[in-house]
């Protein structure tokens, strides 16, 4: 039996709207270490030394200035771009390389793990939903594009601080079991009106996607919202659900051993 291979190869970072997640990859691409920490106290943290450092920020100047001060004893060092296409996926963007670099990455993970048409839904600070299917000419993924909301904290979080009249949620992440169609209170209101928003903008996304398609779409969902909108939509959909952690993580990791593959 072969032993684990620990020795780090990758460090894969991914600077989102308010939070910075981490995961260390070894030379046979198994994430051994992960971590996250909120934007504010990113100054404060130690980041684990790798041979190369691929990142993803979408979070702006200020946090790739103190990234930089992290890493700066590493000197293989990748700031992403989205490309043209990459890891056998094409990217329909209008300008490609104006594709959200987070978007890009859990494209290119979900085409590497399905291979199929999908939904793919990044639920955090904001919810991107994006569409991805197979080009049937040569058998590789398409990304026909996407839509992006607010999330669900930042929906509820505007109403309370633009009404003069309702009130501020107490955001508890609960079980989308407690989540009532027909509210009852303020509270819950808009709880379920957040929720609805975002499941309704998935709903019409996948009767979009499936006229593009050969097939049954799959709803691919991650992010830190991703478990309550899993499961209020495995309860309403008829398409498959499946929730996969840190694919932004994952699909770094896939685009660096593309671009290192094309240097070789």
């Amino acid at each position: 039996m072969n032993a684990i291979d620990n020795t780090p190869k990758l460090l894969a970072i991914d600077a989102g709207n308010t939070r910075v997640k981490w995961g260390l990859f070894n030379t046979s691409g198994k994430m051994i270490e992960s971590g996250a920490t909120a934007n504010a106290e990113l100054q404060s943290i130690q980041l684990p030394r790798a041979t190369r450092v691929i990142i993803s920020n979408v979070a702006g100047n200020i946090i790739a200035t103190q990234l930089k001060a992290l890493i700066a004893n590493t000197s293989n060092i990748i700031w992403l771009s989205a490309q043209a296409s990459a890891c056998g996926v094409r990217n329909q963007y209008q300008t490609p390389t104006l594709l959200g670099t987070d978007r890009w990455a859990a494209l290119i993970a979900v085409w590497q793990i399905k291979k199929s048409p999908c939904i793919v839904v990044n639920a955090g600070t904001a919810v991107t939903i994006d569409a991805l299917t197979v080009d049937t000419s040569n058998n590789q993924g398409l990304f026909l594009g996407g839509l992006i909301l607010p999330g669900l904290d930042l929906m509820q979080t505007s109403l309370g601080a633009a009404t003069a009249q309702l009130p501020t949620i107490n955001h508890d992440n609960g079980s989308a079991k407690s989540i009532k169609f027909f509210a009852t209170n303020t509270a819950e209101a808009i709880q379920s009106g957040a929720l609805n928003a975002v499941l309704g903008t998935i709903a019409r996304m996948a009767t979009a996607l499936q006229e593009h398609c050969v097939g049954t779409p799959t709803i691919v969902i991650s992010g830190g919202n991703a478990q309550l909108i899993a499961e209020q939509l495995q309860q309403t959909s008829t398409l498959p659900v499946s929730l996969i952690e840190n694919l932004v993580l994952q699909g770094l990791y896939q685009l660096d051993h593309f671009m290192e593959n094309e240097l070789s």
